[in-house]
């Protein structure tokens, strides 16, 4: 296949397989795991892959309707605010909807997903995730400088929600225990699966941290409020 593809190494554990839409990230998030194998100019602009569409639809032919869930997307977010104007990720939820395939988004961009939710609405092999890592926006403002507000962001998991479309956040890369854990007692009404995995290629950050306590704290939180998760293995093999 072509742009859909099967991820490799620590991203497997998220989908077995993917389809990113645009190159380059406009979010800019200072964590993203991109930036290893990016070009400078990676936050400066998202480019539509060149063809997208076209090459969608070859790929479409070639899978069936019980294949894997179809994970949009590893990197460059599907709804930065050229989306607005090029529609691209909504014309790819259209081909998946249409060809009867599983898909699950994930995205930093807010509210800006919405206009996709009639897509997502009713359809059964559908569902809709967030990134969340803090709740004090002055840390998500520093980190993830591009990124939609928290608020926004958790406004938009909760009108998913409200329409009946399968929720998830992905607590990655935890940075601020504290936070994380706030996040999952907060937002439980609301989510239907959790992701958590720590911070990688920040070592300071990383040693700075009791990640054995944090990974039994969050477990012990997420089994008490009956929550259906998974822990990345960054934190199970510890």
């Amino acid at each position: 296949m072509d742009v859909i593809y099967e991820p490799k190494g620590k991203a497997r554990e998220y989908a077995d397989l993917a389809c990113n839409i645009y190159n380059g990230c406009t979010h800019g998030c200072k964590y993203c795991f991109a930036k290893l194998y990016a070009q400078e100019n990676y936050y400066e602009a998202a480019n539509p892959k060149k063809n997208f569409i076209s090459r969608l639809r070859k790929d479409v032919e070639k899978l069936d309707k019980n294949c894997p869930e179809i994970l949009l997307s590893f990197h460059g977010d599907v709804y930065q605010p050229v989306e607005n104007d090029l529609k691209l990720t909504r014309h790819a939820l259209e081909i998946l909807r249409e060809n009867n395939l599983p898909f699950t988004v994930l995205t930093k961009g807010g509210s800006r997903a919405v206009r996709d939710f009639d897509i997502l609405e009713g359809y059964d092999k559908a569902r809709f995730g967030t990134t969340l890592i803090f709740t004090e926006q002055a840390d998500s403002g520093h980190w993830e400088p591009g990124a939609a507000s928290i608020e926004d962001r958790i406004q938009t998991i909760i009108e998913a929600h409200s329409r009946g479309i399968p929720t998830w956040v992905s607590i990655e890369p935890v940075i601020d225990p504290l936070q994380a854990m706030k996040l999952v007692e907060s937002l439980q009404p609301f989510v239907d699966h959790w992701k958590v995995g720590k911070i990688n290629y920040y070592k300071e950050i990383e040693d700075a941290i009791d990640w054995i306590k944090f990974r039994e704290n969050i477990k012990s939180l997420l089994q008490k409020i009956g929550a259906d998760y998974y822990l990345k293995r960054s934190l199970t093999d510890l």
